[in-house]
């Protein structure tokens, strides 16, 4: 290599003199490949590693798994309408494999004076977390919810027990005083993760019976309710009991309503074929329905027992920061807008109560357009239009409190048309009183308008049939409200 730099520098100056240019043969070329070849450096030299000391820090990783509804339809949908009671029962098995944070806990590697090629040095690295895999691979059968979680009811009676003997040694150290709050202490420490560990583990299993009732059912809609139900756990036993009569009474009404309604619903998508199945699925549903709603019930009273021993600790929520970005019909990605999405995030709280929509019509509604009036928001979907009042300001984190409050309410094809009085918006109904609201001058109640007459042919072309427009009407006087999610 010196001998290379001495010949380097050398072909430098005499190309100086020369006056040779960059591109010109100079020699150099023909020295660095004698070079080469009289000292040729050793190939698997390049290949050798050294490292003094080598340490890979420890890994914690908890593993959550949920088969989502999506999977389980597209697995029932993939032998056509054809019932396959095979199938039927694989898909309900579905909710037996969900996993609830399994705590994986690698521990670290340390390797000192490591020497030689990649191989050799990856091989105590995989023997290693191997090893340090299969010693933990029991926590994730450990940690199905069927189950009850077995592995977090241990973890919570482990800190309880922990608790109870170490508070009471760390305050005899001190004094006597510090003895009696210690031996307070860890024995309410050691009730509260008793009743939290087991009541929990209670309320898994159960909730997970009610799942798979639910998916036995067949009904999309009821399932996704129930989904949302038990994504809000009680914070109290009070909250239980209400939470779980709201379970029983949503599980009653759908499956006597999925008697009328699937084959309404199943007849306007398929016709014949859609009729004939849900004549089954309404059938199936009366008594699989309630089952589902009443265990689910079971399942928050649990909940809320044991919540209730940690509902007074200070705890921060892992909220979220903003609505979900909204996206229009046109699925262009545009810079957020965080009017646009607090506005569709408002929308999807007020679900749509009509019973002669179907499912998929109701989960396909998509929002258009918002103004801003005096009365409130009015928002514009493809489906209805909805007034919220605007003195209701919920924050885009808050789980806990009640979404803005409806003003009026009505579907598309329930508007008759539209009238402008100076800075008024009066909307004509075929079944109900005008509704109206008022904009801040005349400009903007004129440009409202015109907006609406142009929505106005192309929204209001669908027409409900008449089995479902008797059905809706009927539960709109008996005033049943049970959709709506609980604060």
């Amino acid at each position: 290599l010196r001998m290379l730099s001495y010949a380097d520098e050398f072909c430098a100056e005499e190309a100086d003199l020369l006056g040779l240019q960059n591109d010109d043969d100079d020699g150099s070329d023909f020295v660095t490949q004698m070079v080469d070849k009289l000292y040729p450096l050793p190939a698997s030299s390049a290949s050798k590693m050294f490292f003094s000391f080598l340490q890979l820090h420890p890994i914690a990783v908890d593993i959550s798994l949920e088969l989502s509804s999506e999977v389980r339809n597209q697995y029932m949908s993939e032998g056509g309408t054809v019932f396959n009671p095979l199938k039927w029962l694989k898909n309900a098995a579905g909710t037996a494999i969900d996993i609830d944070e399994a705590p994986i806990r690698l521990k670290s590697l340390t390797i000192e004076d490591a020497y030689g090629n990649t191989s050799t040095l990856l091989v105590p690295i995989k023997k290693h977390y191997l090893s340090q895999i299969l010693r933990e691979a029991y926590k994730v059968l450990g940690s199905l919810e069927i189950l009850g979680n077995p592995v977090q009811l241990v973890n919570n009676l482990g800190s309880g027990v922990f608790d109870f003997f170490y508070e009471p040694a760390k305050g005899l150290v001190s004094s006597p005083q510090d003895f009696g709050r210690g031996l307070a202490r860890g024995t309410t420490s050691l009730l509260k993760h008793t009743v939290t560990g087991v009541f929990g583990a209670a309320s898994k299993v159960t909730g997970k019976l009610a799942e798979g009732i639910a998916v036995l059912g067949m009904d999309e809609e009821f399932q996704r309710q129930s989904r949302m139900n038990a994504r809000r756990p009680p914070r109290h036993i009070g909250e239980g009991l209400v939470e779980g009569g709201k379970s029983v009474v949503m599980g009653v009404f759908r499956g006597v309503a999925g008697i009328v309604l699937d084959p309404y619903h199943g007849y306007r998508l398929n016709g014949w074929k859609g009729l004939l199945k849900g004549i089954g699925t309404g059938v199936v549903g009366v008594g699989l329905k309630p089952a589902a709603g009443s265990i689910q019930a079971a399942s928050k009273l649990l909940q809320g027992i044991g919540n209730t021993a940690t509902c007074c600790d200070m705890t921060f929520e892992n909220d979220r920061a903003r609505h979900p970005r909204y996206i229009g019909q046109d699925r262009v990605l545009r810079p957020y807008n965080p009017l646009d999405a607090m506005m569709a995030a408002q929308l999807r709280m007020h679900e749509i109560q009509d019973l002669s929509l179907s499912k998929e019509e109701k989960k396909g509604e998509t929002y258009l357009k918002m103004f801003c009036t005096l009365n409130g928001n009015l928002i514009i979907s493809d489906l209805r239009i909805l007034m919220l009042s605007s003195q209701h300001h919920p924050s885009s984190n808050s789980r806990s409190r009640k979404p803005p409050p409806v003003v009026f309410k009505l579907l598309w094809e329930d508007v008759k048309g539209f009238e402008h009085i100076a800075n008024t918006i009066v909307i004509q109904s075929k079944e109900h009183k005008p509704k109206q609201f008022k904009l801040l001058n005349e400009h903007e109640a004129l440009e409202c308008k015109r907006q609406l007459d142009q929505m106005f042919p192309i929204l209001s072309q669908r027409r409900r049939g008449k089995i479902g427009a008797a059905v809706s009407g009927a539960v709109k006087k008996l005033s049943i409200n049970i959709f709506e999610s609980s604060d």
